[in-house]
């Protein structure tokens, strides 16, 4: 008991460090000392403190103090936890218009589509749908057995249809929704200008130069260096140190 009451005090007091460090970070935005409010904010999350609030002003706090690819970083990963918050796609949709090299790919009708449904609600908003969906299903199957009436029980048959469809939907969205907030495989090009190669090697073939800002996907990597491809298509080797993970 003694062990629980201590333990529980540590989980409080380290809350309150959080929400102190916090709160410090936003008065120092205020006050626009931006880079006092980095550090502060930045000091959350090494705490352990982690939400997309935190990460969106961690966000605006590097873009007004001009670290654009940190800025465009902190977005991507509030971005994950929070995909329906318009404050957050407004101001990465801002941040991405700053950077030099404009190679934004047009993707397939579809994948827009399916990718704005996906972004309607967080992965746990939509397993609680499919919850809600699988709970309505089963009322609609109880429907067409114990409906005395023949239209009850073909409107029990049409919704417990329509609800199952939608139950499969939600849980292929949670799915997918669980498994982009936790890839690792997205990166931020950090460096200013980053050159890259055909081989991980310093000493290979220059392809193309890229800029900070950039999102590219990991495809290999090795001691130090990183396959990556950009939106447009194209791949090459960039060291490791040059990116980072969202």
């Amino acid at each position: 008991m003694k062990k629980y009451l201590i333990c529980t005090l540590l989980a409080i007091s380290v809350l309150q460090i959080n929400a102190n460090t916090f709160e410090q970070a936003n008065q120092a935005y205020n006050k626009k000392d931006y880079e006092q409010a980095v550090a502060l904010y930045t000091q959350c999350v090494e705490q352990g403190y982690s939400n997309a609030t935190l990460y969106y002003n961690l966000g605006n706090a590097h873009f007004k103090a001009d670290h654009l690819s940190q800025a465009i970083l902190w977005y991507e990963r509030a971005l994950r936890i929070d995909p329906s918050n318009e404050d957050i796609i407004h101001n990465l949709a801002f941040a991405n218009q700053q950077i030099i090299d404009k190679i934004d790919s047009e993707p397939f009708f579809l994948y827009v589509w399916g990718n704005r449904i996906l972004h309607l609600f967080s992965s746990n908003g939509w397993a609680i749908t499919a919850i809600i969906m699988a709970l309505l299903t089963s009322i609609s199957i109880a429907l067409i057995f114990i409906g005395k009436q023949a239209s009850w029980r073909i409107r029990g048959l049409v919704f417990s249809i329509i609800c199952g469809i939608l139950m499969i939907c939600s849980i292929i969205f949670a799915w997918v929704g669980y498994r982009q907030l936790h890839a690792n495989n997205e990166v931020i090009v950090t460096a200013m200008s980053v050159t890259v190669k055909s081989t991980p090697d310093a000493s290979g073939t220059d392809l193309f130069t890229v800029h900070e800002g950039l999102k590219a996907i990991i495809t290999d990597k090795t001691a130090g260096w990183i396959e990556v491809k950009f939106p447009n298509g194209e791949k090459g080797w960039i060291q490791q140190s040059d990116a980072e993970v969202i």
